[in-house]
């Protein structure tokens, strides 16, 4: 059934919404929770929370308790953007987009743990709105629109009384026979040839019609620029990070000495030097796999794959979430904050996501 023969339900619009609203105002909690882990009131409330059960003598510190909260609230920013991007593409009938929220539900839930409100359940809740009828029905291409209760056709017609006078029946002549059409004359036929060989009067010859050429749809400006962005970056964010990984791991002792020398009150956050390169060897491999995950997603998309697309979106939305973080840090990463929602935007366009539908 087509799109004007099957209208969105409500049900699917408001599960929609629900999302996106719930999603946006989670991510706003989340960041929001993270910047007031280092007030004095918060650090009381850990304590206090810590005195008490089930954490009572399970010999957990504030800095552990602070450390998981943090890495729940990320996790939570992080699937709630995903899910912000999700909710518009199921709004727009994607039923991989529907599935892609259904995996993501368990790291909402799990990571609004972190956040005060029920903005989580909330997108829980809409994700199972969209399983329920009629959206299952509207997401599969079927029917969904409810018989009215109503009848809202011409009455039917009553059962006649058998005991009701019945009039005289009218003996009326019957209809004529239709005269019969006369036969189509055909044109005379002249033996004389016509300029193009055929008699005149004669039908015209009948020649086959080559085969029309398939229409070649030009793929989209934005999406070229969205795909070239994200091969540029990831292959220069890659690069970096295995360069860094690289010096770290031959030169080490020169590196912290170096960086010792340009900044004296470089901090390590309490980790050693083996513990602070160990780290910044997993960070590299993060990285690297991710980067490449991404540039796998751009080519799919670039060669019209629809789920790509929206998998790329949803990359790009998460790793944004993830720079503005950094970005607080270190502010020189706002180019590439600027560049990564640039690219979301990109993706998102609606002449592109109508090119992936032709």
């Amino acid at each position: 059934m087509s799109e004007k023969e099957a209208p969105r339900p409500g049900q699917v619009t408001f599960a929609g919404w629900l999302i996106i609203g719930g999603s946006v105002i989670l991510v706003a909690t989340a960041w929001q929770r993270i910047s007031t882990l280092h007030t004095l009131e918060f650090q009381e409330q850990l304590q206090k929370v810590l005195s008490e059960q089930p954490f009572e003598g399970t010999g957990l510190g504030t800095n552990t308790l602070e450390t998981t909260i943090r890495v729940l609230c990320m996790i939570a920013a992080g699937a709630a953007t995903a899910s912000t991007i999700l909710g518009f593409q199921a709004l727009r009938r994607s039923t991989s987009a529907r599935l892609a929220l259904t995996l993501l539900a368990p790291l909402v839930l799990i990571g609004g743990f972190a956040t005060a409100g029920f903005f989580a359940p909330m997108v829980i809740a809409g994700i199972v709105m969209l399983w329920l009828q009629p959206s299952r029905d509207w997401f599969a291409g079927r029917p969904w629109v409810p018989r009215p209760l109503v009848r809202t056709g011409p009455p039917a017609p009553r059962r006649p009384d058998p005991f009701a006078p019945q009039p005289p029946a009218a003996s009326a002549p019957p209809p004529p026979p239709p005269a019969p059409a006369p036969p189509a004359l055909a044109p005379p036929v002249s033996a004389e040839p016509g300029p193009y060989g055929q008699p005149f009067g004669a039908p015209p010859p009948v020649y086959p019609m080559p085969p029309a050429a398939a229409v070649r749809v030009r793929r989209p400006g934005a999406l070229i620029g969205a795909c070239i962005t994200v091969w540029v970056l990831c292959s220069l964010v890659a690069g970096s990070m295995l360069v860094t990984s690289l010096v770290m791991a031959f030169a080490q002792d020169e590196l912290f000495d170096m960086i010792e020398e340009q900044q004296p009150d470089f901090d390590y956050a309490g980790l050693s030097r083996g513990e602070l390169a160990t780290s910044v060897y997993i960070t590299t491999a993060v990285v690297v796999v991710w980067c490449l995950a991404a540039i796998v997603l751009a080519v799919l998309a670039f060669r019209r794959v629809g789920w790509a697309r929206i998998a790329l979106a949803v990359c790009t939305g998460v790793t944004a979430v993830l720079v503005l973080a950094a970005t607080l840090v270190n502010p020189v990463l706002v180019v590439l904050l600027v560049a990564t929602a640039t690219t979301l935007w990109l993706l998102l366009r609606a002449d592109v996501a109508a090119w992936f539908k032709r």
